[in-house]
């Protein structure tokens, strides 16, 4: 019984500070004008993914040049901040069956286009571009955002403590919940393109969150674009900063954000990690409690 209310303890300290903030740095409704990327522009070109100052991207249209089969349509790999990228030489992945595939393995279905992520003091803001509709069934099925914001690969199933649901096919969780320490499956085809879908957790909230139809079309494949505005109050006020951190011109550390399909036949690893943020003030205010809590809970 302590260890319950410890836990109702938490989720209302977390809910009560969450409640007091408003995301508004973008209008969550599928368009991307406000990131700066206009998707009616051409796909072909470097210029028509690049985002606001600021904003950090990776993209990985189609198949990358470096390692496509001949006749395969290939496309922008970019990534980068702001108007500032480098090439990004998507690497190829280990298919069940032991050999190397390209992705997305099997095509326009499974692509992850584009991910965007950017920050403002109290709020992490996600944009995402797939060709997978969010009640998308089988193989095309799509996954669940993950995301390491401890920076401790030792913290929560396959190193993501914290993820978002996205998919809507077969399951009881809602969508844009949010959720700790969640159980996640691994990918049918590309089990190291791990984790895919969350199976369960605690559940922290609802985030505010879009996964729509874009109207465009990319091979005669609809896509969807993702947006989603998650309270830093809501993750414990960790999330690493926008801001690249550059070695020789070349952006480093990808790895804090992770998103593939229930199949895996596609994902990215979407986020550099930089230093944590300060904690915002709500939370360091109530912080001697939640270590009280966290300390309770610990000792039952």
């Amino acid at each position: 019984m302590r260890k319950l209310f410890a836990t109702l303890g938490l989720l209302f300290l977390v809910g009560l500070i969450s409640a007091r903030i408003t995301c508004t740095k973008y209008t969550l409704d599928g368009n991307l004008n406000d990131w700066g990327v206009d998707l009616t522009g051409d796909w072909s070109l470097n210029s028509t993914w690049l985002p606001n100052t600021g904003v950090q991207f990776t993209i990985e249209d189609n198949y990358n040049p470096n390692n496509a089969r001949p006749g395969i349509t290939t496309g922008v790999h970019i990534k980068g901040v702001g108007s500032n990228y480098v090439f990004y030489d998507e690497p190829q992945v280990m298919h069940k069956d032991g050999y190397l595939v390209s992705e997305p393995f099997g095509n326009e279905y499974y692509d992850i286009e584009a991910f965007y992520l950017d920050e403002d003091s109290d709020c992490i803001y996600v944009g995402i571009v797939t060709s997978e509709a969010p009640n998308g069934a089988g193989d095309l099925m799509p996954g669940d955002l993950a995301m390491n914001l401890d920076r401790n690969r030792g913290t929560g199933e396959y190193g993501y403590e914290y993820g978002v649901k996205l998919q809507t096919y077969g399951t009881a969780l809602p969508q844009f919940g949010l959720y700790s320490m969640p159980d996640w499956s691994e990918p049918k085809y590309i089990p190291e393109n791990r984790p895919d879908l969350i199976l369960s957790g605690t559940y922290i909230g609802q985030v505010d969150g879009v996964y729509v139809d874009s109207g465009i079309f990319d091979r005669s494949y609809t896509n969807y674009v993702i947006e989603l505005a998650i309270p830093k109050a809501m993750v414990g006020g960790q999330v690493v900063t926008a801001q690249a951190e550059t070695n020789n011109n070349q952006v480093i550390g990808q790895g804090n954000f992770h998103l593939t399909e229930k199949c895996g036949n596609d994902h990215v690893p979407a986020a550099s990690e930089f230093p944590l943020l300060l904690i915002p003030v709500g939370i360091t205010i109530v912080a001697p409690i939640l270590g009280y809590f966290v300390a309770k809970k610990r000792n039952n």
